[in-house]
């Protein structure tokens, strides 16, 4: 067996030219567990959805709409300590164009961007108010993006709706043409070059594992040169793995890390899509069965204080209508109960859930 190349590592500036820098030392909700975590931490808590505006869009003035919306919460009855924490974090968000779910109690403060657009939003009360946080990033995967050539690649990571400057990777530089000559010279160089683009993508393939596996991304999507992204594609390909390709540029373009942030999100969202589908389908077939699935608020609440309900449904669709959805959130994952927020088309008091046991 031939040895692969080693790759050369290099940080690069692989991130898109008007991206936002995340900011320090703020508290970013990026996954289920994390936006779970809030429902556990003392009252009261205000959440509020707030639209933060691209650079250099004309007309809007954050820090005079958040004066409004403080005033509007201080009515709501959020007291000077939680609103100094919401200061802190409203201060600190980056231009970016998406909305931001902004919450904190008096010790704490944390936020979630919103790629998909949410109504606006304004809670004070006990419980926080994060059903939007989690409809954003309940099981939506970290992946993988790649820009690759028949040397090697850029690489970053999309989590969430940032992109994380990662590396370059460059293999063997040498005998990457073909010949255009003709004879047996010409033959043995075309050769050499398929010979060296294999082992680069091999190389590369080997590189993307690693991240997956260690950054826990278990999506990757490629761009680039075709016959470089088809040989990389065929490496990495596994059942753990899901691989996309995309046309969002090549190396050294100057848009293609926005274009490949795009795809990642996107390819995030399917993923997210089919994963809420699958469950929200075990439901589906355990209600008609009548076995392992209760709906409606007094049967969900009750099979969460017998400790059977394996995962809560809340109705994405229908949510704010129902004031008990914070404390149910908070139920069932205090008893250790999994979060699936979903669509679910006429499930009463917008909860339900799947049952560990049937009752007898």
């Amino acid at each position: 067996m031939t040895k692969g190349p080693s790759l050369e590592l290099a940080s690069t500036p692989f991130r898109p030219a008007h991206a936002a820098v995340e900011p320090r030392g703020l508290t970013r909700l990026t996954d289920t567990k994390s936006v779970l975590a809030r429902y556990r931490l003392p009252g009261p808590h205000a959440t509020v959805v707030l639209p933060i505006a691209t650079p250099g869009r004309a007309g809007d003035d954050i820090e005079k709409r958040w004066h409004a919306t403080r005033a509007d919460l201080v009515h709501l009855g959020a007291d000077e300590a939680i609103l100094q924490q919401l200061d802190t974090v409203v201060g600190g968000l980056p231009p970016s164009g998406h909305q931001a779910l902004v919450t904190a109690n008096s010790d704490s403060a944390a936020y979630c961007w919103l790629l998909t657009a949410a109504g606006a939003m304004m809670h004070v009360g006990q419980v926080p108010s994060l059903v939007p946080a989690l409809i954003e990033v309940d099981r939506r995967p970290r992946v993988v993006v790649a820009a690759v050539d028949r040397v090697g690649a850029d690489i970053a990571i999309v989590d969430h709706a940032h992109l994380e400057t990662n590396q370059s990777a460059d293999g063997e530089r040498d005998g990457i043409h073909k010949s255009s000559g003709l004879g047996p010279d010409q033959a043995r160089a075309q050769r050499h070059s398929e010979v060296v683009w294999e082992r680069n993508a091999t190389a590369v393939a080997g590189e993307l594992s690693r991240l997956v596996r260690t950054r826990r991304a278990p999506v990757v999507v490629l761009s680039g040169d075709r016959r470089a992204v088809d040989l990389v594609a065929d490496r990495v390909a596994s059942p753990n793995v899901a691989v996309y390709t995309a046309q969002a540029g090549g190396r050294h373009e100057p848009d293609t890390s926005q274009r490949l942030l795009a795809a990642g999100i996107a390819a995030a969202s399917s993923v997210q899509e089919a994963s809420l589908h699958r469950d929200r389908g075990r439901l589906t077939e355990e209600l008609g069965q009548h076995d392992l699935a209760v709906d409606g608020e007094v049967h969900t609440l009750q099979a969460i204080a017998d400790h059977r309900a394996s995962m809560l449904f809340v109705d994405a669709e229908t949510w704010s209508e129902h004031d008990h959805i914070g404390e149910t959130i908070r139920a069932a994952q205090a008893d250790g109960a999994d979060i699936c927020v979903v669509s679910v088309p006429g499930l009463p008091d917008g909860v339900g859930a799947l049952l560990r046991r049937p009752y007898d």
